[in-house]
């Protein structure tokens, strides 16, 4: 008999971004042909297409967060370093990634690994109790040399290409280590840094290696002896702040190098001159996340990393940085579809939020950045559409700062709203009135800013949501109560606090929607992983089937026709319910690391949704339940 039929396939990852950490180099690494480069990112691993970066897979073997990883030169496996101090050695060639082997070579986080020309041994280095690297066989784990000298955390470390082979590391010690292998032996310390070296890296032909650090410091080494050849320094255009990466051209006659002053210089390593200056602050705002933290050059590819996670394609040619590719660096809080423009609106912990076109090519490497002057630092707490009848605004966003934004198009429009209290979800109703939940009652916020405490709402309020027609607003509690008001159809302000009240959940309420097309239906989930659905005409519960999840539910969602709803939960999953068959359902497991946040239908049988991953992920329904 053949295998069934698979229920759901994912259709694209648009992937997040680089995890930064203020002060430390980022890993980047490329595929040996050239095709796809990886970077990690909470517990994933992610793989991009270089000429494509839209196209994205990932890996989530890791139990705890992955600080790097690396293509062996074979190209068949990639190893990935957490900061548990394990090592995953997986397969590189097949959908499956298939776990090949797994050690733990150091009891603290690995900040840097590499394999040996012949991807036959591995070095890896970061912080330990007893050792900061450690030299094994990839194939038995057992040791190849001892990775001593160092007193202090190991930032990075290179394994010269060619034999005989060589190895080098550097630390917070201020020192740079040089070893002779196989096994790998300590042959000598180097001190010429003044401050801690970020990285060290061989030249691709094995002839050199360089080492850079926070004192904007280049050294150039025989990659032989380890002897120092040069300082590398052009007085007319030296880095003024500290260098966190190097990558070497594929000829070894280049590198290039990327500083916290923010910018990326291309290198002429004979002449010591700078052939090319990027600068990724073009407003000259000095602001942190312009610094520039990682890089890679592979083949005709050069990238740069910066501390916000936006990874810059840079063109040695012109000196013009040929694209950008922005996203998530944090995890996913928030998100909307808006239909009638095809945007898919998301927001993240650190308060950036992001507008996809789902129709466009290049959808999942570029993001638009919703910018203006009322943007903010703090966690996005939750998005919704703004009603048909408000030219003022699209999308209206929370915040933890305790403030109400508009977005019209892709910016933010006029000036924040400060609300009385720290918000935690919103709804908008006709007439520019918005309603938001706080931890201080539920609040009436006018077109004008103007705010006013619905003192009929009951306590407690966690969520809120406005039928389609804006006729009825829903206010969730955690008491377990779900309370129904209807709404003056111009104003949007309550005529009646209490159509109907449902108190038949076992939890907390968490998430509530309107059925877009009738609006009676009305779809609940609650802290226990269960979503009732009521028909607030007769005040009766309508289905109470779709109770498959095992965790707190985070979001549910309609599809335009009303006859299929999406749910997303703690327990990671993303599930696809019927409304004619409510026994039958999509369940889409796993769908995100850590947990799924929200989820809404952008097509018939197309499901976008978002998670603690700082992915968005797109799932086509192969037959939708209930169908025929």
């Amino acid at each position: 008999m053949p295998p069934a039929a698979p229920a759901f396939t994912r259709e694209s990852i648009w992937a997040c971004l680089p995890a930064t950490t203020r002060g430390q180099p980022v890993q980047l690494d490329a595929h040996p042909a050239g095709k796809s480069f990886l970077y990690t990112n909470g517990r994933s691993v992610i793989i991009r297409d270089l000429a494509h970066p839209e196209l994205a897979t990932e890996y989530t073997g890791h139990s705890f967060g992955v600080n790097v990883a690396r293509f062996a030169p074979s190209g068949y496996y990639i190893a990935s370093g957490d900061v548990r101090g394990n090592v995953r050695i997986w397969d590189a060639t097949q959908p499956e990634q298939i776990l090949k082997a797994e050690y733990q070579p150091l009891s603290g986080t690995i900040n840097d690994l590499t394999w040996d020309s012949e991807s036959k041994r591995l070095i890896a280095v970061g912080d330990g109790r007893d050792k900061f690297g450690h030299a094994f066989a990839f194939d038995t784990g057992s040791s190849v040399g001892e990775i001593v000298g160092h007193n202090k955390v190991v930032n990075a470390v290179s394994i010269r290409p060619c034999r005989p082979f060589r190895a080098v590391t550097c630390s917070d010690d201020m020192t740079v280590n040089f070893f002779n292998g196989v096994p790998y032996k300590f042959a000598h310390s180097i001190s010429d840094h003044t401050r801690f070296v970020t990285s060290v890296r061989f030249s691709p032909n094995g002839a050199h290696f360089a080492s850079v650090g926070l004192d904007g410091k280049i050294f150039l080494y025989d990659g032989a002896t380890g002897n120092k050849v040069k300082e590398v320094t052009d007085p007319d255009a030296h880095h003024k702040g500290g260098i966190f990466a190097l990558s070497w051209s594929p000829d070894a006659k280049q590198f290039i190098t990327s500083s916290a002053d923010s910018t990326v210089k291309l290198w002429d390593a004979e002449t010591s001159k700078v052939v090319n200056t990027w600068h990724l602050d073009p407003n000259a705002s000095f602001g942190i996340h312009h610094q520039q933290v990682g890089n890679l050059w592979r083949g005709d590819w050069l990238l740069s990393t910066s501390l916000s996670g936006d990874m810059h394609y840079l063109d040695p040619k012109t000196g013009a940085v040929a694209r950008t590719v922005t996203g998530h660096q944090k995890n996913i809080t928030a998100m909307t579809f808006h239909a009638d423009s095809r945007t898919l609106f998301t927001a993240s912990y650190d308060g950036n939020v992001r507008a996809w076109h789902e129709d466009a090519a290049d959808a999942g490497a570029t993001a638009t950045a919703v910018a203006g002057d009322a943007a903010t630092t703090t966690q996005v707490q939750d998005l919704t559409l703004a009603a048909k009848d408000d030219d003022a605004a699209h999308v209206i966003a929370i915040d933890m700062d305790d403030t109400l934004r508009t977005i019209r198009g892709t910016a933010f429009a006029g000036a924040a709203t400060k609300l009385p209290a720290q918000p935690s979800s919103v709804a908008a109703a006709n007439g520019g009135t918005r309603y938001v939940a706080t931890t201080g009652g539920v609040f009436a916020v006018s077109a004008s800013g103007a705010t006013t405490p619905v003192t009929t709402a009951p306590a407690n309020v966690t969520v809120v949501a406005t039928s389609a027609d804006r006729m009825h607003l829903a206010m969730g509690t955690a008491d377990r109560t779900v309370v129904v008001a209807a709404l003056d159809p111009a104003t949007g302000v309550v005529t009646n606090p209490a159509v109907a009240k449902f108190e038949n959940s076992k939890g907390a309420v968490t998430a509530i929607a309107f059925e877009p097309t009738a609006g009676n239906l009305l779809a609940v989930g609650d802290a226990g992983g269960k979503i009732l659905v009521y028909n607030i005409a007769d005040a009766a519960i309508a289905l109470n089937q779709w109770v498959f999840h095992t965790a707190r539910i985070t979001s549910v969602a309609w599809s335009a026709s009303g006859n299929h709803a999406v749910s997303t939960s703690l327990d990671t999953a993303v599930a696809v319910w019927s409304r004619a068959a409510p026994m039958q359902h999509v369940m889409i497991r796993n769908a995100h690391v850590d947990a799924a946040v929200s989820a809404v239908f952008v097509g018939d049988d197309v499901v976008a949704s978002a998670g603690a991953d700082g992915c968005v992920k797109h799932w086509k329904i192969a037959k939708m339940p209930g169908s025929a």
